[in-house]
């Protein structure tokens, strides 16, 4: 596949058909005080396909930009971000479709549900002292093509090497019921048309800024004939996610976290087979629990960090470069919450934390499972000496024994826990024995650690509602 620069940072990864699904016991299940005894073999050989270093993100909305949120001043917000290491930092959302371009700096006068020069200097600051880069949208919705243009060149030479990239849109393939300037029939031949516009004015200005898209809903279908149609001009595929929803339907609970909406089946497959077949990479660059802002009760729960463990890795080890998580102020689904004027972190960061230190500089497989009745994940990463294992235990009630049969010798293991006081618990939630600081700071605590002297298999009880990161060496 061809890269950007940003996405050359790679570890590796191995993709197998039981990428995502649960987990399983090749020997029978025996009921104890430590609950059934299931066995995962890790082979430590297992050859991969490059995933980035870049992996994890975050997505806001473009009105964001006016606020004080993503400054340099929210140092608290920068801290909790650094945390999670390398990352990516998605603006757009349905704010990106409604903010208009002025092209000057903000004052007093300056209307409502406008873009200025002074919050594109604002992110491009906020931008460095992070460290990450921004994928930018621009309005597609109001269709104009020059000021569109205008507002790239700007952001353009204000990110410089800190843009990764551009891209013209919010969930088009939804324009035809949300988008009162598009008629109902609107489908992915007009979205080409007016893409092709933008990017003939966008190119104009920038014979070599780097761009995005389609940035669907959920319409797999429209990645699949854009970079069919577009994929020479881009450097990356994307589209959204949203595990189950809307928040205003009664019906939705914790249970939904684990049952995704029809929309996406096959979605990954789709857009990887696109993916490939453009040469091509992509990203879920907007996605979390349930749609319509997270539901309070479920999506600031802890379920929602067992949830987004799981989809990680999912998207992990089906080739996918990234996700980003979106959010906010508030809502009942944002990684950060804001209580007066500090910046607190929900049980979805700490998720991010787990999925950083069992996936950080290693190359990502799957182990070999077979079909279980219990709902749980495992997955693995080997590098520099050592193997860290992941296993996300879905059951409410039910602990779970895992032994794990290694191909290599090993001297030790480590475990560091990611758990709560419940599954709808929103508050108690710890990771490696440790709650982030009020400062932002994070330092993991003492870790269980157990000799193995050489040994190839040893047992870890994981308990219901909870995920361990198992750290082999």
């Amino acid at each position: 596949m061809k890269f950007a620069p940003l996405l050359q940072l790679f570890v590796f990864a191995f993709w197998s058909s039981n990428a995502g699904s649960i987990a399983a016991d090749s020997e029978a299940a025996r009921s104890g005080e430590s609950g059934p005894i299931l066995t995962v073999e890790i082979d430590q050989s297992a050859k991969g396909f490059p995933t980035p270093f870049a992996f994890q993100g975050l997505s806001y909305e473009t009105s964001l930009l006016s606020t004080n949120f993503l400054t340099t001043g929210n140092t608290v917000l920068i801290q909790l971000i650094k945390n999670l290491g390398g990352g990516v930092l998605r603006i757009g959302g349905n704010m990106s479709d409604e903010m208009a371009w002025t092209g000057a700096a903000r004052t007093a006068e300056t209307p409502d549900k406008s873009i200025t020069t002074t919050d594109v200097d604002n992110l491009a600051a906020f931008s460095r002292s992070i460290g990450w880069p921004v994928l930018f949208g621009l309005n597609l919705g109001a269709y104009h093509p020059e000021l569109a243009a205008n507002e790239a060149e700007y952001v353009s030479n204000i990110l410089k090497t800190d843009l990764l990239a551009l891209q013209f849109g919010n969930e088009p393939d939804g324009y035809h019921s949300w988008n009162p300037k598009r008629s109902k029939t609107y489908g992915y031949a007009e979205y080409r048309s007016e893409w092709e516009k933008y990017f003939g004015a966008v190119r104009n200005r920038l014979p070599n800024v780097p761009l995005a898209g389609p940035d669907v809903a959920y319409r797999s279908e429209w990645v699949k004939a854009f970079a069919a149609d577009l994929g020479k001009n881009v450097i990356l595929l994307d589209g959204h996610y949203y595990q189950n929803g809307p928040a205003s339907n009664p019906a939705i609970n914790i249970d939904s976290l684990f049952t995704p909406i029809p929309q996406y089946a096959n979605y990954f497959k789709v857009i990887n087979d696109a993916s490939v077949s453009a040469n091509v990479p992509w990203r879920i660059s907007e996605c979390n629990s349930i749609n319509g802002g997270g539901k309070a009760g479920v999506s600031d729960t802890f379920a929602s960090a067992l949830w987004a463990l799981d989809f990680m890795w999912t998207v992990a080890v089906n080739h996918g470069q990234g996700v980003n998580f979106h959010g906010g102020k508030g809502g009942a689904y944002s990684p950060f919450a804001i209580a007066g004027k500090t910046v607190m972190a929900r049980p979805e960061y700490y998720a991010m934390l787990a999925f950083k230190a069992g996936s950080e500089g290693r190359a990502i497989f799957v182990p070999q499972v077979a079909p279980s009745k219990y709902q749980y994940s495992a997955y693995a990463a080997s590098g520099a000496g050592s193997t860290a294992i992941t296993v996300i235990n879905k059951e409410r009630t039910q602990d779970l024994t895992l032994k794990f049969n290694l191909t290599k010798d090993a001297s030790t293991y480590r475990v560091a826990r990611l758990s709560a006081p419940s599954m709808d618990a929103a508050k108690g939630v710890t990771f490696s024995n440790s709650t982030v600081n009020a400062d932002g700071t994070f330092v993991p605590g003492k870790l269980e650690g157990t000799p193995l002297d050489g040994a190839k298999t040893f047992t870890i009880k994981v308990p219901a509602a909870s995920a361990a990161v198992v750290t082999v060496e």
